[in-house]
């Protein structure tokens, strides 16, 4: 079994020209995709439990990102961007493994915040949610 490390890791997105990767990026988390599901205990429910069905939908997830922002790079522009003309999104994220894979997602909104601390660089905070679920590696 391989390790896959994090460093190499790449995320792009589509500023209008291509995917283009965003550079300075500390960390990329998922909050992780979930199956909709719903209440189905009824009176007759034997045991203590509470019963639970699935929708047959599924939560795409959201996924954050840390960076160290700089306002003039094409990557970092093109959040803000996304901000200020909402609009559904493509990104991808480039794995460092032996085979270089890729995860493709759809962004349908994005979050965006910055930390200027006296202690440290100027920070970016990102927020995608995704639209649909993400086409996971197979």
């Amino acid at each position: 079994m391989v390790k896959i490390v994090s460093k190499g890791t790449i995320i792009k997105h589509d500023i209008g020209a291509g995917l283009v990767a965003v550079a300075q990026v500390i960390s990329i988390d998922h909050s992780g995709a979930e199956v909709q599901t719903y209440d189905a205990t009824t009176l007759d429910t034997t045991g203590a439990g509470i019963e639970y069905a699935n929708t047959g939908y599924a939560e795409g997830g959201t996924i954050d990102l840390e960076l160290f922002y700089d306002p003039l790079l094409a990557g970092h522009q093109g959040i803000t961007d996304d901000i200020t003309t909402p609009a559904e999104v493509p990104w991808e994220i480039t794995y460092a493994d032996a085979g270089v894979t890729t995860m493709a997602f759809t962004v349908a909104g994005t979050g965006w915040g910055f930390t200027v601390d006296m202690a440290d660089g100027l920070k970016g905070s990102v927020s995608l949610k995704l639209d649909q679920l993400p086409t996971y590696p197979s």
